[in-house]
């Protein structure tokens, strides 16, 4: 189990989300009530691909088998290490939502709905227990150069495995920034700012927030291809695994500044029997 200060929530959304993954109770992070080590659906180990850049000051990705990101160091160099995600826990990963069924989750601290994974040289798929769907998931390293920022690219292809059409299909990716939290630079505490736009969304600290001798960073998701409608959220919770994840409170500057979580939303509609629709995104720190 892992502990961590953050920020108390308003009072409402802990009603609404006492009992959801990465919930506070009173100023600690507790561990989610649905976490279970001997959960199928919970495979956080062992590693499936590191993706490494020695440009842009170094970055380093660990995936899981699971398809989760368990760490995301950038930079990532000698007296210039800072990690924003996989800080302290497993703070990262997707939510699939259709008619008939309950959310089928795996956000690496807790998971429900899917089947072990299959796993290639380029691909993770995961069926749903149910049979009805199954999830692929394909990532790649692009290293930037003097004009472009490093990306990491996360594609998700949606199947429908039956033969009937499946309806209210939503997928979301869904993560734990803790910006400049871990590493050997790190300060943070898991407080940061978090903003978004239609297309993107992400967290962030003002340089002046750095202590001297460190810096400060940001880290997005940013939309690449939808296949369909999309949204962006600043989740109430930091591992949210409903549908519809409260969004966090949210100050007159449209920031929310605590220890929240970033979604975003594809609206798929409806996957007819047999086919597939596919999603895809890029995490870039800045």
């Amino acid at each position: 189990m892992h502990f961590r200060h953050a920020a108390p929530l308003a009072a409402t959304a802990v009603a609404v989300t006492a009992l959801i993954p990465g919930a506070v109770a009173g100023n600690e992070r507790v561990a989610p009530s649905t976490q279970s080590v001997n959960d199928s659906s919970r495979i956080v180990a062992p590693t499936w691909k590191t993706f490494s850049t020695a440009t842009g000051r170094g970055t380093r990705i660990v995936v899981s088998v699971g398809g989760n990101i368990t760490a995301f160091t950038s930079p990532n160099q000698a007296g210039a290490q800072y990690e924003h995600i996989g800080v302290g826990s497993i703070g990262e990963g997707y939510v699939l939502c259709y008619t008939g069924a309950p959310a089928t989750f795996d956000l690496g601290e807790s998971s429900a709905g899917f089947a072990a994974p299959t796993t290639t040289a380029t691909a993770i798929t995961r069926n749903t227990l149910d049979g009805r769907a199954s999830l692929t998931q394909k990532f790649s390293l692009t290293p930037g150069g003097t004009a472009s920022p490093t990306t990491f690219n996360v594609t998700m292809t949606v199947k429908n495995r039956t033969g009937a059409p499946m309806t209210n299909v939503i997928l979301r990716r869904q993560v734990d920034f803790d910006i400049d939290t871990g590493g050997t630079q790190g300060w943070a505490g898991f407080l940061s700012n978090h903003s978004r736009t239609k297309a993107t969304v992400g967290a962030f600290h003002d340089p002046v927030e750095a202590p001297a001798g460190r810096e400060a960073h940001g880290i997005m998701m940013m939309l690449q291809s939808p296949g369909g409608t999309w949204d962006t959220r600043v989740t109430a919770n930091i591992l949210d695994s409903s549908c519809n994840p409260p969004a966090a409170p949210l100050a007159a500057n449209f920031v929310s500044r605590g220890d929240y979580g970033d979604t975003m939303i594809f609206n798929l509609g409806t996957i007819g029997a047999g086919a597939s629709k596919s999603s895809s995104l890029r995490y870039m720190r800045y």
